[in-house]
């Protein structure tokens, strides 16, 4: 199972397209006709989710399993698959990046590429720094458990 870790400038072209960081294309061993293959959707925070397509399938799976009622399933389910979009990694390590998910994550030229466990983020930098600001006081909390 791929796992995804450490913080990465990137540009996003004129075309839409990041390159992937060259750790992640490393790792990344999710084919469908010989070609590396994400999901990516819209995320929590404003920024883009990109799981492996085997990763989403697990996703999707957890969904259908853990949430019971029809209706919440249809919300949830309708809510990651609406703006979900199959994309595979060029010969050049690039990935596009559909117009409406660019919109919603505000992004800009300047981007940040995260790794966080089995899922990778892209970030407008200024709206992750406002995050970051944000969740600060709760990331004290919660590493003390950890021990970090």
């Amino acid at each position: 199972m791929e796992e995804y870790f450490g913080r990465y400038s990137n540009i996003l072209d004129a075309k839409g397209r990041i390159n992937l960081p060259a750790r992640f294309r490393g790792i990344t061993q999710q084919y469908e006709d010989g070609e590396k293959i994400f999901i990516l959707t819209r995320g929590t925070e404003h920024y883009i989710a990109m799981f492996p397509i085997s990763e989403w399938r697990r996703k999707v799976n957890e969904l259908e399993q853990n949430v019971n009622d029809g209706a919440q399933r249809r919300i949830l389910n309708r809510r990651i698959n609406f703006h979900a979009s199959h994309q595979k990694v060029d010969k050049q390590g690039r990935i596009n990046i559909p117009a409406d998910l660019i919109e919603y994550a505000s992004l800009q030229k300047e981007v940040v590429v995260l790794g966080t466990g089995k899922k990778i983020e892209i970030w407008n930098p200024i709206e992750l720094d406002k995050y970051l600001q944000r969740a600060e006081s709760q990331y004290q909390q919660l590493s003390s458990v950890l021990d970090f």
